[in-house]
């Protein structure tokens, strides 16, 4: 006589139960796993990055040149910076903030003749660093 397993439902029960756990573990770490591949580790390597806290250096090598009656031209030699990228140079002009310019030069339209016009220019970078500001140079149209 042979003993046949007696099979009861509640054992069943627990084995689809135990698939379904294991296959919502594995779509969890699947979907951590994605979340790595795409934002990446916000706190891995923290220890590597730098901050950027040195200034641009003065800009230098500042001429002025009439374009007409009322423009004059404003130019002078890059500024350097430790990251390699300067973003940006600020003018002013007689000691107020003119406007914000990416290259090393400058138009100023709409001046006054036999009026003396002064600029200082400073340097910033990526990191919001500036420079000290230039040099008075000053011009009379």
């Amino acid at each position: 006589m042979t003993k046949k397993a007696k099979i009861q439902s509640s054992d069943i029960d627990n084995q689809e139960g135990l698939v379904i756990v294991k296959r919502c573990l594995i779509l969890f770490a699947l979907s951590l796993f994605m979340a790595f591949v795409l934002f990446g580790c916000s706190s891995c390597n923290k220890e590597n990055k730098t901050v950027d806290k040195v200034a641009p250096t003065v800009p230098n090598g500042i001429a002025i040149t009439a374009v007409s009656y009322s423009e004059i031209k404003v130019s002078w030699k890059p500024s350097a910076d430790d990251s390699g990228k300067i973003k940006g140079y600020k003018i002013y002009r007689n000691g107020q903030y003119l406007k914000t310019t990416e290259t090393a030069s400058v138009s100023d339209a709409g001046l006054s003749p036999k009026v003396k016009f002064c600029y200082r220019i400073s340097a910033f970078d990526g990191a919001g660093n500036e420079s000290a500001q230039s040099t008075e140079v000053c011009a009379i149209l």
